[in-house]
Formats: structure tokens, C-alpha cells, sequence
């Protein structure tokens, strides 16, 4: 039996599922070039998504699994909340999210406008970009069960960041509508470690030196080259492995918003993170958790709104 696998971070430096999906009638495919166009035409439109996507709110209900080494649910949570995109009062480039919780497993937590007084006087008092986004994270995640995740709506189109796209190949996989919009499905796979991917990941010895890698699948738009889909994987590859195991599987779906944007519908994140031997001897990665998060419509975070839901101090 493998021990349990203990994942400590991934950082990737660049810094109600309502969409109706449909096989299109055969499409001509694009060729590389029309392909390397749309790649690029979908890099600077999650480029506009990460500049617009903040100092905006959503109703938010976060669902989270764990199961236990026989793949059974051992416990599981139920968090709504109203998350805030925050801006970083220090650096206007930087996002966080933010949770203002109003209720776990059907219980509404009490003093909830005292404690967003009290953030929001302590992050005027941060000294740092750091200290100040630490602060937003711990409060964000006071009830989150041991599987945590944090900032996945910030988190698009991961391969199609400007400094890492040399290290994927890209592939055409046909096309697709996806509420009534004609997309390009396109297919990914990391063929090259990039130094602005960095894994810290602890693993047991009979994985000791597996690589890890990104694969997955985009539905851009082909008209707007917008994302309305990712799927994500990231895996860890060894020689002696007839096939990758997948240890973290991301699913993000988008849907029109009114700010120019496709903005969060659904995100799940699954862990496979619990390890033992199959019956042909080799290691396998089985379920440890799962966070589903659905979203509602979102809305400009105004501190001055007379219906604003939060009300933190302006800042100065």
C-alpha cells in the first residue's frame, strides 16, 4: 500500500452546469496555421479576462467531498458564501478571492459584518502585498474541510500563458456549440518542464522522480477565441508507467456575463491523492476529494452602492 500523498503547492507563475454542449456536423478542421492563430487570438482573451475579472461579486455555494483509503465519502461540507474578487490595495495587477461565508452545512454564522469591519481594518494596516492577500486567504478558507481549494476562478487558461506556451502542443479535436456558439475544441499536452511551472509535491518512493505534466482540452469560441471550457489534468509520468496517473482533475465552464467577459459557471476539482498498489503491481492514484463551486450571476463590487451586500471601509 502506498502511503498517502502529500501535495503541498502548485505554483503557476505568470503569475449549475447550465451550458448546452453539442456535436457539430463535420467541420473542416484548421490547419497548423489557423490553429497558431487561434491560439494566440485565445491568449489575449485570457489576458482581458484576468485585467476585467475583478472588484466583482457572486453568490457562491462550494460543496466539498473527502473519502477515506477504500473510496467511500467520509465526510463532506456545504459552504455559501459571497465572494468578493478582490483588488489588491498595493498592487493593482494582483486578485485574491474573497469569501464573506453566510452559512456552512444550513447554519448562518453569526457576526458576519463585524468580521468584514475587521478584515478590512486590518488589511489597510498590511504592510505588504503578502501579508495583505495571507490575510484575505486565511479568512477565505476558516471552514474549508483538509481538501482547501483556493483562487480557481482566477485561474484560465493555464497553457495559454504568453511565457509557457512553447512548452505545449496544441491540437485540433474538432468542433463543438455550446449555447448556441460555434467553438474549436482544442486539444493540450506539456512537452517541456518550464521554469514558470513549479510543482512542490512530497511522494512516496515508488514515485519518486515521476515528472509532472499538464494536459487537457479548451473550448474556444470561434468567433471571440474565448474559453467557454477547460478541462485540466495534472499528471505524473515515470518510465515504468504504461500511462500517466492523473493526480488533480480541473473542470472550469463559463458562461455570458455583461462585462465582456465568459465569467465562472461551474468549477470541480478533483484529488486523487490516495495511493496503493493494483493488482498488476504497479501504482495507482484513487479519489481523496472533490469541490464543486457554482456560481450565479456576478455583479460590480461597488462600495458605495446603497444595496451593496458588503460594505467594507473605502479605501483611502
Amino acid at each position: 500500500m502506498l502511503p498517502r500523498i502529500l501535495y503541498l503547492l502548485v505554483l503557476v507563475f505568470l503569475t449549475h452546469t447550465g451550458a448546452s454542449f453539442g456535436q457539430q456536423p463535420a467541420q473542416p478542421q484548421p490547419d497548423s496555421a489557423e490553429l497558431e492563430e487561434l491560439i494566440r487570438r485565445a491568449s489575449l482573451s485570457v489576458n482581458e479576462y484576468k485585467a476585467r475579472f475583478k472588484d466583482l461579486t457572486v453568490d457562491e455555494e462550494q460543496k466539498i467531498e473527502e473519502y477515506d483509503g477504500e473510496g467511500k465519502l467520509k465526510r463532506q461540507r456545504r459552504i455559501v458564501s459571497e465572494l468578493v474578487i478582490y483588488q489588491s490595495q498595493l498592487d493593482a495587477s494582483l486578485a485574491a478571492e474573497y469569501r464573506n461565508v453566510r452559512e456552512v452545512d444550513g447554519k448562518a454564522i453569526a457576526k458576519r459584518e463585524e468580521r468584514l469591519v475587521n478584515l478590512f481594518g486590518r488589511l489597510g494596516k498590511a504592510d505588504s502585498v503578502k501579508k495583505e492577500l495571507d490575510r484575505i486567504s486565511r479568512e477565505s478558507r476558516r471552514y474549508d474541510l483538509e481538501t482547501s481549494l483556493y483562487n480557481q476562478t482566477l485561474d484560465q487558461g493555464l497553457p495559454l500563458g504568453e511565457r509557457v506556451r512553447a512548452s505545449f502542443r496544441f491540437t485540433s479535436a474538432g468542433r463543438e456549440r455550446i449555447n448556441g456558439r460555434e467553438v474549436v475544441v482544442v486539444q493540450y499536452q506539456q512537452v517541456a518542464q518550464s521554469p514558470e511551472i513549479t510543482f512542490k509535491v512530497s511522494l512516496p518512493p515508488v514515485l519518486k522522480g515521476a515528472e509532472p505534466l499538464f494536459r487537457g482540452r479548451l473550448w474556444v469560441d470561434a468567433e471571440t477565441a474565448q474559453l467557454w471550457r477547460e478541462e485540466r489534468e495534472w499528471t505524473l509520468r515515470l518510465p515504468s508507467l504504461a500511462s500517466p496517473l492523473v493526480f488533480m482533475r480541473f473542470e472550469f465552464d463559463y458562461a455570458a456575463s455583461r462585462f465582456g467577459i465568459l465569467t465562472p459557471q461551474r468549477i470541480v476539482v478533483s484529488t486523487y491523492n490516495r495511493g496503493r498498489t493494483g493488482a498488476d503491481k504497479q501504482p495507482e492514484l484513487l479519489l481523496s476529494g472533490k469541490v464543486v463551486f457554482e456560481y450565479g450571476g456576478f455583479r460590480r463590487f461597488d462600495v458605495n452602492a446603497p444595496d451593496a451586500s458588503l460594505n467594507p471601509p473605502a479605501k483611502s
